[in-house]
């Protein structure tokens, strides 16, 4: 749980760094990849492709690191990247040792969004795909933004945000 905090926290402060374009020149225009662990790599990837169209990209099982002195470190992992199809942006799924933590269902800051056309659709399909209901489907309104929300909870109980937008726009 606190490597998934540290990496939130982490992907705030480059947004919140490219945003800031009054004392810095932008690192880049988009947010490329957020990264969860998962218990079972197999298992995530079937719920996240049946639930929500992700494509496997990419799957790695060695990952090379050239050190500064020129050596080499190799390290055996087991990852995959996802992609929804025709974007650029990469969910990465890292199989580790299961985080358990438990985290009361009210925080929910903490998740992974998905923008969907057909909200009640996108969660029956997420149930299906044996995601857990955390949040039914509700109208959240703030500052010119209404949309309808719902949060599941995938194979490790990973918060993921269905958002169906009515109104406005982040």
């Amino acid at each position: 749980m606190r490597s998934r905090i540290a990496i939130a926290s982490l992907l705030i402060l480059v947004i919140v760094s490219c945003n800031n374009n009054n004392q810095h020149q932008a690192i880049s225009p988009r947010v490329n990849h957020v990264m969860l662990y998962v218990s079972d790599l197999e298992k995530s990837i079937q719920f996240y492709t049946q639930a929500f169209d992700f494509e496997v990209t990419n799957w790695l099982d060695t990952l090379i690191a050239t050190q500064p002195d020129g050596t080499e470190l190799v390290r055996p992992v087991k990852m995959a990247f996802l992609k929804f199809p025709n974007q650029d942006f990469v969910f990465e799924l890292s199989e580790q040792v299961a985080d358990t933590t438990n985290r009361p269902v009210a925080f929910l800051f903490q998740h992974v969004g998905i923008d969907v056309q057909d909200i009640d659709a996108a969660f029956s399909r997420a149930m299906g795909a044996g995601a857990e209901a955390l949040l039914p489907v509700r109208v959240v309104k703030a500052k010119g933004i209404e949309a309808k929300q719902a949060f599941v909870g995938g194979p490790d109980g990973e918060r993921v945000e269905l958002m169906q937008i009515m109104a406005g726009e982040f």
